[in-house]
């Protein structure tokens, strides 16, 4: 477990590196890989706050969670027909390119004005005040009830909803967000490999149905008539739908186990 004294530092580093990935994004002039960089280490310190959201201060948590949103909602739609392109570019047709395309222009447009518009606000400007543990079994103690605490959450399903674009992408970012803490907090703990591999391969096949959901929505909004890459999309939600509930299954079972030790 991390030291009670080393977390406010920790939590320093990952706002440097949000900074960090924000100027790289902009230097690469929004290229694909900058964007889910920049993104995925916004993430990674959500995912700090969340997991010690008990010991730091409610407005401290609020402002992180609105400035944080506020930079996501600039790249979302961007990083959504990006991942479109890439994952189904070779079942468009010229037509459905060619609008995925108009569509963007503006979109960084407006990315480049919101910029300018946070008057060069970086994240290492935000202030997290952590309310400190007396000592260091009582840090262990909150971080091994705060885990099982997530755990239990991610357990619990609705089968009616599991197929349902927020409902798979909640329970993807839940799965991201433990394997981030463990990650950063837990790296040695070799009793949570199994859980990190299979929490590993839910996300990645929740990702995939997240992405068909997200671009069947976009097929609907902006009337692609585009019957190659429909049909493709409709086989995959079925598949990908099937695999991501094997998938959470396998986890279950490997936190199942690892609570019951």
């Amino acid at each position: 477990m991390v030291e009670d004294k080393a977390l406010s530092m920790i939590m320093e580093k990952h706002l440097e590196a949000i900074d960090i990935n924000l100027e790289n994004m902009i230097e690469s002039s929004f290229g694909h890989g900058s964007i889910h960089a920049f993104r995925e280490s916004i993430r990674r310190f959500r995912a700090l706050m969340f997991f010690f959201i008990h010991n730091i201060r409610l407005s401290d948590y609020r402002m992180i969670e609105f400035v944080s949103k506020k930079f996501f909602n600039m790249t979302s739609l961007i990083r959504e027909i990006d991942v479109f392109e890439s994952e189904y570019g070779s079942f468009m047709s010229k037509e459905t390119l060619d609008k995925l395309s108009k569509i963007k222009e503006p979109l960084l447009e407006r990315l480049v004005e919101e910029l300018d518009e946070t008057n060069g606000f970086r994240f290492q400007h935000v202030k997290i005040h952590i309310r400190p543990f007396k000592t260091q079994s009582k840090a262990d103690k909150y971080q091994l009830l705060r885990q099982s605490e997530l755990f239990n959450s991610f357990l619990e399903k609705d089968d009616e909803r599991f197929k349902e674009e927020k409902y798979i992408h909640a329970k993807r970012m839940l799965a991201k967000k433990l394997l981030y803490v463990h990650g950063i907090l837990m790296p040695d703990k070799s009793d949570l490999s199994d859980i990190n591999e299979a929490l590993e391969r839910f996300q990645q096949m929740a990702k995939l149905l997240h992405d068909v959901c997200v671009n069947l929505r976009f097929v609907g909004h902006y009337k692609l008539d585009d019957e190659a890459l429909i049909t493709k999309l409709v086989l995959d939600h079925k598949a990908f739908s099937d695999e991501a509930e094997v998938q959470y299954e396998r986890v279950c079972l490997a936190m199942r186990a690892f609570m019951d030790k």
